[in-house]
């Protein structure tokens, strides 16, 4: 166990120094790809953002991989998210534990429309219009690295993904990338755990001829189960193009029935306190649980540019 932990520290290490020689100011405005930044679960939304270390459907895929072992046997998520200015991202996410100890795979696809822009002339005169687009592909797979114990809570488990990237103004331009996650053991009798995700960590895009990084992006998550109903999460999140910042989350289970929760959500983050003007950097949330269904959806303000609302529906079973 010591011997698996020293050698994922050094790994880990090695990885995060080299990923960290991008993340400088001068990477402000450079990257590419928007659609990477942008977090497809109302669930992770409402509560800050916060949830690399508790995800148990299969949005996994695109936060943190090594969360897919969660899954007992089979997950299909489906979320739709309206922004402003007719703006949309859709996902699709789906995974399947392999048996006993044998790992989970998934796959994911989630598509961003930027609405339709006019496009006009030298002479400023209209001439049509474009919808520009971005499109990503994921395969991945998480599986545990330690041996064996009694209570899976116990293992290491690493998670990876590999993904296609697709972004379309007038021309289409791709390019390949991928994330890897770590869960740790949970400590304190189980009540709380720690992660660690690097997503992005290679790949560029052609675009007007010139070459942009993707957002490389690390994110140290955890997560602390005060009771069985309630749940704080906190991420801290450095993204390549940007400061990092702080999510911070709240869920509390109330139980209607046996089988069905009712849970009420709300978090915040810093990533745009000095950015916008009016109301933003928090958000709200609720979701209903029943049996192996849930519904969930999440509202954040955006400060001057309006309102994000996102929605979701997913089915563990």
């Amino acid at each position: 166990m010591k011997r698996i932990l020293t050698i994922i520290t050094i790994a880990f290490s090695l990885i995060t120094l080299n990923l960290y020689s991008y993340f400088d100011s001068s990477s402000y405005g450079t990257t590419a790809s928007s659609i990477l930044k942008l977090n497809i679960n109302p669930r992770c939304v409402s509560m800050g953002e916060a949830c690399a270390s508790d995800i148990s459907d299969a949005s996994a895929i695109d936060i943190n991989p090594a969360n897919l072992v969660k899954i007992k046997k089979n997950s299909l998520f489906l979320s739709h998210n309206i922004f402003f200015q007719d703006i949309t991202l859709n996902n699709l996410s789906y995974a399947v534990n392999l048996g006993k100890n044998s790992g989970t795979f998934g796959f994911g696809v989630k598509y961003l429309s930027w609405g339709s822009i006019d496009k006009t002339n030298d002479y400023a005169q209209e001439i049509g219009s474009f919808k520009p687009s971005e499109m990503v592909f994921e395969l991945g797979f998480a599986s545990y690295l330690t041996g064996i114990t009694k209570d899976p809570e116990d293992r290491i488990v690493f998670g990876g993904i590999g993904k296609f990237i697709q972004n379309k103004i007038e021309d289409r331009a791709s390019t390949l990338s991928a994330d890897i996650g770590i869960l740790f053991p949970y400590l304190f009798e189980r009540k709380f755990v720690i992660s660690l995700v690097f997503q992005n960590i290679v790949g560029s895009i052609k675009m007007d001829k010139e070459n942009y990084d993707i957002t490389k992006i690390i994110r140290v998550g955890s997560s602390v189960f005060i009771s069985k109903n309630i749940t704080i999460n906190s991420d801290i999140i450095i993204p390549q193009d940007r400061f990092l910042y702080l999510g911070l989350g709240y869920e509390g289970k109330i139980n209607i029935t046996k089988r069905t929760k009712f849970l009420i959500r709300a978090g915040a983050n810093t990533r745009n306190i000095s950015d916008l003007n009016g109301f933003r950097s928090i958000s709200f949330g609720f979701g209903v649980e029943h049996w192996e269904y849930s519904l969930d959806y999440s509202y954040s303000p955006f400060g001057d540019l309006g309102n994000i609302h996102r929605f979701s529906f997913s089915m563990n079973y």
